[in-house]
């Protein structure tokens, strides 16, 4: 197998009556699908190969098409967040250079601002309708599969050149520690323009299973009610969105999901009572989390059951990948930037950028900041960037943030550094709250008895929202 779409092939050879795909618009089997992705495919012949083509969609049978079909024809799928803010759109554009682009009619309002990139446009249904119908065979001549612009939490976001091998890599790798099999009934509600959600389709294609997909979680019932209704085993779904369902919906949750052989979700803040209180409601279920980036996505895995005290792990190296962690003089420290090196890793960034601040002799470095244990559990302790020196103390504001958060009434909190004469720098607190009575004494007074006092935010500030990206990562830098 060289890409993902000789495993669509495979499956439609087999069974090509079965469910691969379902939206809210309808039930596609493994036939339909292929023979979508080659009529599409077909009708991006006459670009030039290896060319860039992006595709603009919300979680939908036609980004799908889209997405298998412009690596059927020998492209580069340009994968673009449907929650993309005007400026990183051109941003992208400006960046990528596509051959064109191609949308749903739902989302072409968002592409007015791109008149003056000269990129052609195209609707999806107007496109297939291009097409020759010639069905070539595959036409695959680029190593590369994907581009993927990172979420832009820190800096400008960079494109994200992933290969077929990566994809083959990662993919493999899920299957195996997850023991995804073809019976599987996959619940997605993650963008598919993420890594993690674009890894639960590569997931079911390799698998030959069915992957149900819902735009997002708005409606948490909806979701609930899916499970039920197709009989699902597995559900991906981020921390946030476990969490509010725990929270706001916890008998639903737990009446539709308990037949769930998998839950897995992403190391994005799992919070240690949501692992505890999972793996108390579902017993039976497999809770599982992983670490990864865009740049090296499924780097390790964590299955939490039978492993209490180790809650706020993300796990072991996922095989084939080797992780080290590092000191500022580069070597390996016991506590210290996490270094990934494996064929799950991108080799560089879009437009020949390799940053040499990024890789070094085939290790990527992350810029998050880590541990492993006596057992090789890793532990993420933060982000580099995000480190805070106050008065030559090192602290890291995922700490502060975990204690204000279990405040009741917080509803998020997020801490940066801000100058201080003194000091060099000092923690502030951005704080979100649904308590109108709580201020910011409590607040001081609560991380005065919980953290030593160079970690005790200096000043407080309540707002309304935070600055994110499209992903939902919190962007520091525009706070700072």
């Amino acid at each position: 197998m060289n890409t993902i779409v000789d495993y669509l092939t495979v499956s439609k050879e087999k069974n090509p009556n079965k469910i691969a795909v379902i939206t809210k618009d309808g039930k596609y089997d493994y036939e339909t699908i292929y023979n979508s992705v080659v009529q599409f495919s077909s009708s991006l012949k006459r670009y030039r190969q290896n060319s860039v083509v992006s595709i603009f969609f919300d979680n939908s049978v036609e980004f799908v098409i889209s997405y298998l079909g412009v690596i059927r024809a020998g492209h580069i799928a340009h994968v673009i967040s449907p929650n993309i803010s005007e400026l990183n759109l051109n941003n992208q554009i400006e960046s990528a250079k596509p051959q064109t682009i191609i949308t749903s009619r739902d989302i072409m309002s968002k592409t007015k601002t791109l008149d003056s990139k000269n990129v052609e446009l195209n609707e999806f249904k107007e496109f297939m309708e291009k097409s020759t119908q010639n069905d070539q065979e595959n036409s695959i001549s680029s190593e590369y599969a994907a581009l993927i612009y990172t979420s832009g939490t820190t800096t400008i976001p960079k494109g994200s050149l992933i290969k077929h091998s990566n994809i083959l890599f990662t993919t493999e790798n899920i299957v195996k520690v997850l023991e995804c099999v073809s019976d599987d009934v996959h619940i997605v509600p993650l963008s598919l323009s993420h890594s993690f959600g674009l890894g639960c389709l590569h997931t079911s294609l390799y698998s030959g299973s069915t992957i149900i997909l819902h735009k997002n979680t708005i409606n948490p019932l909806d979701l609930l009610k899916s499970i039920n209704e197709y009989n699902a085993s597995t559900l991906a779904a981020v921390p946030p969105t476990l969490a509010k369902l725990l929270k706001n919906f916890r008998n639903d949750f737990v009446e539709n999901c308990k037949r769930l052989r998998l839950i897995i979700t992403n190391s994005t803040a799992v919070n240690e009572q949501t692992v505890k209180e999972i793996l108390r409601l579902f017993p039976l279920t497999k809770f599982a989390t992983y670490y990864g980036l865009t740049e090296a996505s499924r780097s390790t895995f964590m299955i939490f059951n039978g492993k209490s005290g180790k809650e706020n792990s993300v796990g072991i190296p996922a095989p084939g990948v080797e992780i080290k962690v590092v000191g500022d003089d580069g070597k390996e420290a016991k506590e210290g930037e996490i270094c990934i090196r494996g064929k799950n890793v991108i080799e560089r960034y879009w437009n020949n950028i390799r940053d040499k601040d990024k890789f070094e002799e085939g290790w990527l470095k992350t810029g998050d900041v880590g541990r492993f244990d006596e057992e090789g559990y890793l532990y993420l302790l933060g982000r580099k960037d995000n480190l805070i020196n106050v008065g030559g103390e090192k602290v890291m504001p995922d700490e502060i943030e975990k204690i204000v958060k279990s405040i009741s009434g917080i509803v998020d909190a997020v801490a940066v550094g801000v100058d201080d004469e003194l000091f060099g720098k000092i923690v502030k607190m951005f704080v979100i709250t649904d308590d109108p009575k709580l201020d910011s004494l409590t607040i001081m007074n609560y991380c005065i008895k919980n953290l030593e006092r160079y970690k005790v935010p200096t000043k407080i500030e309540f707002v309304k929202n935070l600055p994110k990206t499209e992903y939902g990562k919190v962007q520091r830098f525009l706070l700072r």
